[in-house]
C-alpha cells in the first residue's frame, strides 16, 4: 500500500507537488505560530474584534440615521487547550436597550484573510501583484465582515427568528463566495504559475 501511495504521489505533476508543498509548509508555520505566539498575546484578534464592534456600530447608526448604536469592549478567560488564555469580546447596544450583537474571536475574519494570502503566496509570480491583490483582499475581507456585522445586528433586532439562519448561511455563503470569486480574479488576472519560470 506504501508503495502504491508512492507511485500515486510520483505521478502528481511536480509543479503541482511543489504548489502543495508550500502549502502545507505554509499551514503548519502559521498554525504554530498562531497557536504558540499569537493566541497567548491576542495578536491581531483582539485589535481585529475592536475594530470589527467599532465600525459595525458605526454602520448601524448610518443605517438608522443617527448615533443610534454603541460598543462596548470586554475582556475575558477562556480556556484554551491546558491553559487560560484572554480573549476580547465586543457588544453592540442600541441607547439603552440590551446588546443585539455579540462579536467574538471566531467572528474576526482572520482565518479567511490569512486563507486569501496564503494561497496568492503559494503561487509563484510577481511580488508587486501579488501584494496588491493580498492588501486588496485583506481589506475587501474586513470591510465585508462589517458589513455582515452590521446587518446581523439589524436581522436580530427586526427580524430575530430569522437570525440563526443568517448567520450559519446567508451571510457565510456570501463571504465564502468572494473569498472564492478574489482568488478566481487573481489567477485570472496575475496568471501566477506553480513554480518560478526559466528565463
Amino acid at each position: 500500500m506504501t508503495q502504491a501511495f508512492m507511485q500515486s504521489i510520483r505521478s502528481i505533476p511536480v509543479e503541482v507537488r511543489y504548489f502543495l508543498s508550500r502549502v502545507v509548509a505554509l499551514f503548519v508555520v502559521w498554525k504554530l505560530v498562531y497557536i504558540f505566539l499569537l493566541i497567548p498575546n491576542e495578536m491581531p484578534d483582539a485589535w481585529l474584534v475592536r475594530q470589527l464592534g467599532t465600525y459595525s456600530a458605526k454602520t448601524m447608526s448610518v443605517f438608522y440615521g443617527g448615533d443610534n448604536f454603541e460598543v462596548k469592549h470586554t475582556r475575558r478567560t477562556k480556556t484554551y487547550g491546558n491553559e487560560q488564555v484572554w480573549v476580547t469580546h465586543s457588544y453592540i447596544y442600541p441607547a439603552g436597550k440590551k446588546a443585539v450583537l455579540g462579536i467574538y474571536q471566531a467572528c474576526n475574519g482572520l482565518e479567511l484573510m490569512v486563507l486569501t494570502a496564503g494561497f496568492m503566496l503559494c503561487f509563484k509570480g510577481s511580488w508587486t501583484k501579488k501584494s496588491v491583490f493580498i492588501v486588496a483582499g485583506v481589506l475587501g475581507l474586513f470591510v465585508l465582515n462589517v458589513l455582515r456585522c452590521a446587518m446581523l445586528g439589524i436581522v436580530n433586532m427586526e427580524f430575530p427568528r430569522h437570525f440563526e439562519f443568517a448567520h450559519k448561511y446567508i451571510f457565510s455563503i456570501v463571504v465564502y463566495a468572494y473569498t472564492f470569486l478574489i482568488w478566481v480574479w487573481y489567477v485570472a488576472k496575475v496568471k501566477p504559475s506553480f513554480v518560478d519560470k526559466k528565463n
